[in-house]
């Protein structure tokens, strides 16, 4: 069950609860009084960019990609040839992060789907903060919160 907005949980760690719930395809079934919800809980559970990402028709699951120390790095395919990204920290500190797009090839071998930075620009978008951030022309480079996400979906826009 989610546990966002039980009151266990920060906000933090709510919206990267989401997160992953919504990268892994899992029913979304909100397990909190409703009535008494904060305005921080009723925007993670109402994010509708992030349920579209849970809810994407293709009903794919992402999966894990990477691990590197506390950060844990999804990906989940869409349709459309769109794909969602989570960055995940686990850890009790903020990590500084760098992402060198081009030294990437992600491949999802269950679904026979790959993504590849090396010949191709991808447009994204923060879809928690619901703004446009660049693209994959240049490293991602954020500070990732303890127990928070940093959460993209990635479209194409280019093939070099």
């Amino acid at each position: 069950m989610l546990e966002v907005g039980n009151g266990n949980l920060t906000i933090t760690e709510s919206r990267a609860h989401f997160s992953l719930w919504a990268m892994l395809a899992a029913p979304l079934i909100s397990g909190n009084d409703l009535r008494t919800m904060s305005n921080g809980v009723l925007n993670i559970l109402t994010n509708k960019e992030v349920i579209a990402v849970d809810q994407d028709s293709l009903g794919i699951q992402g999966f894990k990609q990477n691990n590197a120390d506390s950060l844990e790095i999804w990906y989940k395919p869409l349709k459309n040839g769109d794909w969602a990204l989570c960055f995940f920290n686990r850890g009790s500190k903020p990590v500084d992060f760098h992402y060198e797009w081009k030294d990437h090839i992600i491949v999802d071998h269950v679904a026979k789907l790959e993504l590849r930075f090396d010949n191709q620009t991808y447009f994204l978008r923060d879809i928690w903060m619901k703004k446009d951030i660049g693209t994959t022309g240049k490293p991602f480079i954020s500070k990732i919160p303890s127990h928070d996400v940093s959460n993209a979906q990635i479209k194409k826009i280019r093939v070099k």
